[in-house]
């Protein structure tokens, strides 16, 4: 059994839900959001246009999460579906030392106190 609401997603009483596809289809047409709380007020909706941004925004991000779904599912059923090339580039050199030493070399070289100078700018300036 499978359950299917009669409204849409969100708080009931959000006034431009209702209008939600409708705010995302002028906004990727390129109206802007003024415009679009205009065309809301002319057919009896009055909404601010922090609403209407607000609808456009959580749509959008909406959409691009189940973009991002569907593009990972692709791409695991692409990188499935696809045999390799047989001339791949050779894999990059990996460093022989431990993730522990690398970090120690690098936070060896840095100087993180402000305080403290450079001893080789301090060197090369004769002091």
């Amino acid at each position: 059994m499978r359950l299917i609401p009669k409204h849409p997603p969100g708080r009931a009483n959000r006034k431009a839900r209702a209008f939600e596809l409708e705010i995302v289809r002028l906004r990727t047409e390129g109206y802007t959001c003024e415009a679009i709380r205009a065309a809301l007020v002319d057919i009896g909706v009055d909404v601010s246009l922090s609403t209407v941004q607000r609808e456009a925004a959580r749509s959008s991000k909406r959409r691009s999460r189940i973009g991002v779904e569907e593009a990972s599912a692709a791409s695991t059923d692409r990188v499935a579906a696809t045999p390799a090339p047989s001339t791949r580039a050779a894999a990059p050199a990996v460093d022989p030392r431990s993730g522990k030493d690398i970090a120690a070399d690098f936070v060896s070289k840095r100087i993180t106190n402000p305080l403290f100078r450079d001893r080789s700018n301090h060197e090369s300036r004769g002091h």
